[in-house]
């Protein structure tokens, strides 16, 4: 009866999120029962999804609050929904507050920790906001677009003009990440490089600030070393004339003893 009672509770406060009756207090005893009773995370997951879905903005709000408490307890509860969870940042900026879309992105970043592999759809998302007007937006786009460049650097194969794009931003966080990231995405886009290098090394040798500076020689450096390696061809091996030559004292006592066998057998 006490678990009927606290499933009863979870499912009546997020009725009353889905019917635009939400509230921080809701949100606050919702949020205590389910960490109190995680059992029921799943169940709560699959309705707040379907909010969600709607696309009802005004009730995004405080299901969000829910997911992000469910986020930091059982983030693997969340994977499955991340491409609903993405849509959220698609709606007109103007639309969102602020706080959420930041509690959003806090929730997917939890999600590309532990599964990088479901994020794609979230990368041209992330790599617009890099310029963003927000600092904090701008930090966390690029925190979780650092998080999937490292293991899936091709998921950027299609977004190298949005890459050379931001190392012309308007922030200098904004070129500093854009620095970051062609250096991962170039392990498999080399021809980024080559694409960017022109900008680059106005970066590493222009730029007033010594961190960009830095970042952008860095990676010019790394693939000029890499380049090289493997662009040079392999000496030939020195040819061992030791080996081939034959010494005039050999030549001397092999005739020796030819001239000894004849010798013998013009006697026998």
């Amino acid at each position: 009866m006490v678990f009927v009672s606290h499933k009863k509770h979870v499912d009546n406060s997020i009725n009353k999120i889905r019917k635009g009756h939400g509230s921080q207090e809701v949100v606050r005893s919702l949020n205590k029962t389910l960490t109190e009773h995680p059992e029921l995370m799943e169940n709560a997951v699959c309705q707040l999804m379907g909010i969600i879905q709607t696309d009802k903005v005004e009730n995004f709000f405080y299901a969000i609050e829910v997911m992000l408490n469910i986020a930091e307890v059982e983030p693997d509860l969340l994977a499955n929904s991340s491409d609903a969870i993405i849509r959220i940042l698609e709606f007109q900026e103007d639309s969102l507050d602020i706080n959420y879309m930041l509690k959003t992105m806090d929730i997917l970043g939890m999600i590309a920790s532990h599964y990088p592999e479901l994020m794609q759809p979230s990368v041209k998302i992330f790599l617009q906001k890099l310029n963003n007007s927000n600092t904090h937006i701008r930090s966390a786009s690029f925190y979780i677009l650092d998080l999937i460049a490292k293991p899936y650097p091709e998921y950027f194969s299609n977004y190298t003009l949005d890459l050379i794009r931001s190392l012309h931003g308007l922030h200098i966080d904004e070129r500093l990440y854009a620095t970051r990231l062609i250096g991962d995405v170039a392990r498999f886009s080399p021809n980024l490089i080559d694409e960017s290098r022109e900008v680059l090394s106005d970066l590493a040798y222009k730029h007033p600030d010594t961190t960009v500076r830095q970042e952008a020689h860095d990676v010019l450096k790394k693939f000029e070393v890499e380049d090289k390696v493997t662009t040079e061809e392999p000496e030939e091996e020195p040819h061992d004339l030791e080996k081939d030559f034959i010494s005039l004292i050999d030549i001397k006592t092999e005739s020796n003893d030819l001239g000894e066998l004849a010798d013998v057998l013009a006697e026998s």
